[in-house]
């Protein structure tokens, strides 16, 4: 795991399967997505490298409700953090539905190269669970949440129902969690790109809601996936789209 502090008190935790991002202001912490369930410790230790304490994290900001985002939700929730993520997907986050890859989806695809090792992998971290909550609280489009640095919500569907980015307008920052990543376990390439189609909950929609992004201020990409990009934002959409 590399823990480095892209911008005053905005912490991006990359590994090699997924990404989360601590965001620290004024003895407050938040954190945006939470990794794989066996990726709990590192969660911990990503808090403790930016000088604040996980037992004092305050919120967990959610991109979307699958399970390398989710994986410490319910222990963070049991710790009195509030789960904020787009309305439409709290449904998700209290087990009433699921939209992600199925074990299935990703045994069909095995033949392809990288998928097993990656579905073996991501298996052992927890990755058949789906995590739940019983009282997630939904985000307003467009209004600065109470939370450090005051991120404000970006409704992009597609990757799943209420997918959400979270701008951070004083940093020139946008958290862009799995509509927007730089790479992936099973794709060849590096750059802004979209991740593999299977685990899309509807790719058209969100190829065409992408380019909200492009109309952000932000010159710093942080992905749910790959390692952080430092491009204006509407260039990186445009390439992501041209893939």
């Amino acid at each position: 795991m590399e823990v480095t502090e892209v911008a005053s008190g905005v912490w991006f935790a990359h590994t090699e399967v997924v990404n989360w991002v601590v965001l620290v202001e004024d003895g407050r912490v938040a954190l945006v997505d939470c990794g794989y369930p066996g990726q709990a410790p590192l969660v911990d230790e990503s808090v403790r490298r930016s000088g604040a304490d996980p037992e004092r994290i305050e919120a967990l900001l959610l991109t979307h409700s699958h399970v390398d985002h989710t994986g410490s939700m319910p222990r963070l929730a049991a710790l009195g953090a509030r789960v904020l993520a787009g309305a439409a997907e709290l449904p998700m986050l209290r087990g009433e539905r699921v939209e992600s890859a199925t074990a299935l989806d990703v045994a069909l695809r095995a033949w392809r190269p990288r998928v097993l090792a990656w579905g073996l992998r991501v298996a052992r971290l927890g990755g058949t669970q789906h995590p739940r909550v019983d009282d997630p609280v939904p985000v307003a489009p467009g209004e600065p949440l109470d939370v450090p640095h005051a991120p404000v919500p970006v409704p992009l569907p597609g990757h799943t129902s209420g997918h959400t980015a979270y701008h951070l307008p004083d940093a020139g920052v946008v958290i862009t969690g799995d509509a927007l990543v730089t790479g992936h376990s099973i794709s060849p390439v590096s750059g802004p790109q979209a991740i593999d189609a299977f685990f899309h909950h509807d790719t058209r929609r969100l190829r065409a809601t992408l380019p909200r992004l492009a109309e952000l201020d932000a010159d710093l990409v942080l992905p749910g996936h790959g390692p952080a990009l430092s491009m204006p934002i509407a260039q990186a959409v445009a390439e992501a789209l041209a893939r």
